[in-house]
């Protein structure tokens, strides 16, 4: 398997120093391969135990196992072209995946909610839950982003069980995010996951789920589309102002 894709299977295990190294390592892969595991600490600015403990976290057991990978890394670097029609046909088909769900009994949740109080696990997934907290104040309702484990638990004292817990996970596997609902569950308040499509333990410990079929582009590196948690939080709130359009009208 090549480096990228190793980097991008692992990426919630990887601090941000992991990531940088690895980074600095993909983008000179022919350069690296030249060089001996000490020259290449050298040059990510670590030490030879440092590289190997990273390189650990993406399942590779020796330096030699990173030679052979940059190699791969080398051979592959004439990639296809990307397939843009290709990749607008799965932008056609995540929306007709989102377009399937129905939405009603989350919209209800945060309709009957005083606060929504969102967590996301990583970087890309703190962009997210930034994004949807700014939507959902748009529309009036009061939304907390929780940044970390000890702000989450100051702030669950003010929990009340009509409020909602929304936890945003690429991979639903990121320890953080676990340990935070664990310290959130038994407080009562409802918990919502928004994930990849896949089987994970933080998606089986919300009461309800939100699912995201990502797709992976194999061309000079391995890039996973995560617009399609744009797109859900697009259909989410659309859908949640439809739901208001109605409930104030039957009043």
């Amino acid at each position: 398997m090549r480096l990228a894709q190793l980097m991008n299977q692992y990426y919630d295990k990887l601090s941000e120093n992991d990531k940088a190294v690895l980074e600095t390592i993909l983008c000179e892969p022919v350069r690296f391969a030249q060089l001996s595991s000490e020259q290449v600490a050298a040059e990510c600015h670590i030490s030879r135990a440092t590289l190997l403990r990273i390189l650990r976290k993406i399942g590779l057991t020796s330096f030699s196992d990173l030679k052979l990978t940059l190699k791969e890394e080398r051979s592959d670097k004439k990639a296809a072209d990307v397939d843009f029609d290709a990749v607008c046909d799965i932008y056609h088909s995540l929306v007709d995946e989102l377009n399937k769900f129905s939405y009603v009994h989350i919209c209800k949740r945060f309709y009957e909610s005083d606060t929504i109080y969102v967590y996301g696990t990583g970087n890309e997934q703190k962009t997210l839950a930034e994004e949807f907290k700014r939507i959902f104040l748009s529309a009036g309702k009061c939304v907390i982003e929780l940044f970390d484990y000890g702000e989450t638990e100051f702030m669950k004292k003010a929990f009340q069980k009509t409020d909602v817990f929304v936890v945003i996970s690429l991979s639903g596997e990121t320890r953080a995010g676990i340990e935070i609902l664990n310290a959130v569950i038994p407080t009562g308040i409802y918990t919502i996951s928004i994930t990849r499509l896949q089987n994970n333990t933080i998606s089986r410990m919300c009461r309800d789920n939100l699912y995201v079929a990502t797709q992976t582009i194999q061309s000079q590196v391995s890039y996973e589309l995560v617009s399609g948690f744009y797109m859900l939080l697009d259909m989410l709130f659309l859908n949640y102002l439809e739901y208001i359009r109605e409930a104030e009208h039957e009043d």
